[in-house]
């Protein structure tokens, strides 16, 4: 078995089964410079000789985040791979179907649903999704399992596998369902929202503590993966016990934009690497002894039992620009972000309240109240007048004005308050839920905005919930197969919004 590592979660998995025919299947299809319509940056970049990708069996996507779900790269392979790979994506985004025939035309599309077996040449692939307690904006995520009677690869793609019995026992049940000499567990680590962190801090000692704290409680949760077997706490077996096992890392594929200054990326909380090194410690330190290591982008990595061997570059990249500097986290640097909307327009505010009322009466206060994780109840009982208050500005800024919105115990809905308040719970710019709602802005896009960092911004989390949102991502998704069929990637005001 070979993986090749393009980077991020995206990678080309070649199995074949006893007869020798090879299956090539493609985990996730991100593989142009676009992400979050441009308001974070892959890394490395890369450029790939389709010509030689004729063989690929299958395209996996996993969810429909930007930075797994690529209309400009599922078009470009569409139009240039003959014959063309089967499409696999989940039961959970299945809306997606009739936009992909529209812009796909002729494609095979197969739906998976959860635990179900699929098999291509005798390479079987199975697919789970994972209950968890409350929603995400990762609710939608299938996880990847492709094996042949001897080799297996798991990979968690993005999401983590909840801390419960269950879920071990259906990873359990994964790597021993056959006779294997082979198994490979993918995991998957991305610090882009604890890196961004990093950049806010105004001092170098609240930035120092923020890393020291946040790693010892990074490593008091890998050891508790280790010790909840040891003590009992679960009831099940540990795949790590297996003599097969075997474990990788991917991610970190994206950083802040390079182009408002490279020196960011030096400021980061956890490379692949110190992943790995704090794996391996606490590994040792609970006797397991299982082959352990981190992954390269760019590299073709042959999956052997009980080794991992790395046999050089991956032969159809033609380019690979790959940026990682020395981290330093003394470099006196800090981010300014922008107190303005994405979109700094005047636009039509009584057309944008009415997107916005909808939203928060029909979507987000559903969302709230059936959030037993964080009740909305005990959230109004903790804030000033037991009011829950939403502010939106409305215009430019250098014309603007605001309204602020409120729920309380006297409300079955958010109405309009006149009275003017800076005791609010959430503050957002009108512009931006507008475009959010019109696709074209996309979730991760708030970390350029001046957030006020002790709120919890639920309204916009609840926007970005997938499984909760298809109709929204629907339109994200219809706003970018129109631009990758016109040929465009980069927009203009990307460039004039990073030089402001």
């Amino acid at each position: 078995m070979y993986i090749d590592y393009l980077w991020h979660s995206e990678f080309i998995v070649e199995i074949a089964w006893n007869n020798g025919k090879k299956v090539k299947i493609l985990s996730d299809a991100w593989l142009s410079n676009y992400s979050f319509w441009d308001m974070m940056e892959r890394n490395p970049m890369i450029k790939l000789d389709i010509s030689k990708l004729q063989d690929l069996s299958a395209i996996f996507i996993s969810h429909a985040h930007t930075d797994h779900f690529d209309p400009y790269t599922l078009l470009e392979l569409y139009q240039n791979i003959k014959p063309r790979p089967v499409l696999l994506i989940p039961e959970t985004i299945s809306f997606l179907v009739p936009l992909l025939e529209k812009n796909l035309p002729k494609q095979t599309i197969k739906i998976l649903k959860n635990r179900e077996v699929f098999e291509i040449d005798w390479v079987s692939i199975e697919w789970i999704i994972f209950e968890n307690v409350n929603l995400t904006n990762e609710d939608d995520v299938m996880t990847l399992a492709i094996s042949n009677s001897s080799e297996l690869v798991y990979a968690e793609v993005d999401t983590l596998p909840p801390n419960t019995e269950e879920a071990q026992e259906i990873l359990y049940d994964v790597f021993t369902k056959k006779d294997y000499k082979t198994a490979l567990y993918m995991a998957t680590r991305n610090e882009l929202e604890w890196n961004l962190k990093l950049l806010d801090f105004n001092n170098l000692k609240d930035r120092k503590n923020f890393a020291f704290e946040y790693i010892a409680n990074r490593k008091e949760e890998i050891a508790y993966d280790y010790e909840k077997f040891e003590d009992e706490l679960v009831e099940c077996s540990n795949i790590k016990d297996l003599p097969y096992y075997m474990q990788s890392f991917i991610g970190q594929g994206i950083i802040y934009p390079t182009v408002i200054n490279p020196e960011f990326q030096k400021i980061s909380i956890l490379g692949l690497d110190e992943e790995t090194d704090i794996e391996r410690w606490i590994a040792k330190k609970f006797k397991k002894n299982f082959p352990l290591t981190y992954f390269v982008p760019g590299k073709r990595y042959e999956i052997l039992p009980k080794s991992m061997k790395e046999i050089g570059n991956i032969p159809y990249m033609l380019d690979i620009k790959y940026s990682n500097p020395k981290k330093d986290i003394d470099i006196e640097l800090f981010r300014t972000k922008r107190n303005s909307a994405l979109h700094n327009e005047k636009r039509n505010p009584m057309q944008q309240e009415a997107i916005i009322l909808d939203l928060l009466n029909n979507r987000f206060l559903p969302y709230r109240m059936a959030n037993l994780e964080d009740s909305f109840k005990n959230v109004i009982l903790n804030t000033p007048d037991h009011k829950y208050i939403i502010k939106v500005i409305y215009g430019s800024s250098g014309d603007y004005f605001y309204k602020y919105y409120t729920f309380d115990f006297s409300k079955t809905k958010f109405s309009e308050e006149k009275s003017r308040s800076e005791a609010f719970s959430e503050d957002y710019f009108a512009n931006d839920l507008e475009d959010f709602f019109n696709g074209r802005q996309e979730l991760y896009s708030n970390f350029l905005h001046d957030l006020h960092p002790k709120r919890a911004y639920r309204f916009w989390t609840a926007l970005g919930a997938n499984f909760l949102n298809n109709d929204l991502v629907i339109r994200k998704y219809d706003f970018h197969f129109k631009r990758a069929q016109a040929g465009m990637l980069i927009d203009d005001y990307v460039l004039k919004f990073y030089k402001k």
